[in-house]
């Protein structure tokens, strides 16, 4: 199993922030397989853990 880590600073993102979240959690599943797919935030850091068993 592979984990994908992503870390931003949460609240000093520009308009597009959102939209790409949206595609990066899209290909996850689509095209990586993705098995869980978690984001959580503390503070003003954010911290997204995607899950899959391959990265093919």
């Amino acid at each position: 199993m592979y984990a994908v880590i992503f870390k931003a600073i949460a609240n000093q993102q520009d308009a597009d922030y959102s939209k790409m979240v949206k595609v990066m959690r899209e290909l996850a599943f689509e095209k990586y397989n993705c098995q869980d797919f978690l984001a959580v935030q503390e503070g003003d850091k954010e911290v997204t853990i995607s899950h899959t068993n391959s990265l093919n």
